[in-house]
């Protein structure tokens, strides 16, 4: 046991940062921890307590050895931390100690779940890492946890370039998980990942159908439900203190769904976005509840163009101008939306009455769609300024703009004659 012990020690000494020294004092020397690290000596009851407590963790977790107190413990200093990630104060290395941590003494749900956590969060090539060393520790676990290590599979795919497949595995989980393990937290992740994958696919009829479905089981906004996450933890740990480790475990457990749920924010935005999408065609209000709902939980330069789309069609027009001046200084040049920031530009100009300036915008949108090769923008600007030719009674300049535009969305040559 004191070998067990002393590597225990060393790796987490270690990863502390700490000397032999700031380890032993006051109360034990450096050579003292030296023999216990390399095994010569096998630690006392009372150096076991010095040492876990200069460590910050409890003697079970040094020695290996945990009951379900402990787990629950260990539960909540991993929702601890994921609260951390939420309100952005990045707390990895905390979260990659746990996970280390859950490993070491066989806890595999615990230390998936500090991965997922890690990867929801990291960025680039680590990102993949991380999402397989969570999927490893999940494929015996249960369904609902196993399916969230699945959503972030998708993602990395969506990342790697591999929509298509990405919306294949998410199917998967959902028609598993519809069969068997209808988990709310994982059918709500799985429903909203499909939304915004399709979202970017441009399916946005399908996008719609997976928005509506995640946001029935959303059970409410950032602040309702950090709340009730508070709620839960101190409900853990005070079941916890009266000894009532069973109740403790189920509020634990509505704790960590609780904050996955608040992970799924910037996610949820996409939903009230493609949602909002299809609610134009016969509910406008409805479409401006979505997008007013969409911007204020995830700021997005896609959802500041359509919301001032709705406002100028709602004849709000000093509102959309405004929003159109904010996406205007946030959206780069090079930018495939500047394209749609433009042409929008022209609509607002023409909902004045400026034709002229709706004149130029529209042809200018035409310019920055074709060099962008944004082909939805290309064809309505190209409607919206031969459309405004007509109205003047300047047919030959609009029908000169019809062939250009032709051209530009790749008809043959011969359509100019």
């Amino acid at each position: 046991m004191g070998e067990e012990v002393g590597g225990r020690l060393r790796r987490l000494r270690a990863e502390r940062g700490l000397t032999q020294r700031e380890l032993a004092e006051p109360h034990y020397t450096a050579a003292y921890v030296s023999s216990v690290e390399t095994g010569a000596r096998t630690p006392s009851g009372d150096a076991v307590r010095h040492f876990a407590t200069r460590l910050g963790m409890d003697t079970g977790e040094l020695l290996g050895v945990t009951s379900p107190r402990d787990d629950v413990r260990l539960d909540l200093d991993i929702a601890a931390a994921a609260a951390d990630f939420l309100a952005g104060n990045g707390s990895a290395p905390k979260m990659r100690r746990l996970a280390r941590r859950a490993e070491e003494i066989g806890r595999d749900r615990q230390a998936g779940l500090a991965w997922l956590w890690l990867a929801r969060f990291a960025r680039g090539d680590t990102q993949p890492r991380l999402v397989a060393a969570a999927e490893t520790a999940l494929a015996a676990d249960i369904p609902s946890y196993r399916g969230l290590a699945a959503a972030l599979r998708a993602n990395v795919l969506v990342g790697r370039g591999e929509p298509h497949h990405a919306m294949h595995l998410l199917r998967t989980a959902l028609d598993a998980s519809l069969d068997r393990h209808p988990h709310p937290v994982l059918l709500l992740t799985l429903h909203a990942y499909l939304a915004d994958g399709q979202l970017r696919l441009g399916e946005t009829v399908q996008a719609a159908h997976h928005a509506g479905e995640a946001l029935r089981l959303a059970r409410g906004d950032e602040e309702f439900l950090a709340e009730l996450a508070e709620n839960q933890r101190r409900l853990a740990e005070a079941y916890l203190d009266e000894g009532r480790v069973a109740d403790a475990v189920a509020a634990v457990s509505a704790l960590h769904d609780l904050l996955h749920e608040r992970a799924l924010r910037p996610v949820l935005a996409r939903c009230l976005f493609a949602r909002a999408l299809v609610r134009r065609a016969d509910d406008l209000e409805g479409a401006l509840a979505d997008l007013r709902a969409s911007r204020a939980a995830a700021p997005d330069h896609a959802v500041t163009l359509e919301l001032a789309d709705v406002c100028r069609e709602f004849g709000r027009l000093d509102d959309a101008a405004g929003l159109l001046s904010e996406a205007a200084e946030a959206i780069p040049a090079d930018s495939p939306l500047s394209a749609s920031l433009v042409f929008q530009q022209g609509s607002l100009a023409l909902a004045r009455g400026d034709l002229e300036a709706a004149e130029a915008g529209f042809a200018h949108a035409i310019d920055v769609a074709a060099l962008r090769d944004a082909r939805g923008v290309l064809a309505a600007s190209i409607d919206k300024a031969g459309e405004l030719l007509r109205d003047q009674g300047r047919f030959e300049e609009a029908a000169d703009l019809l062939r250009r535009g032709l051209l530009l969305l790749g008809a043959e040559e011969d359509v100019s004659q």
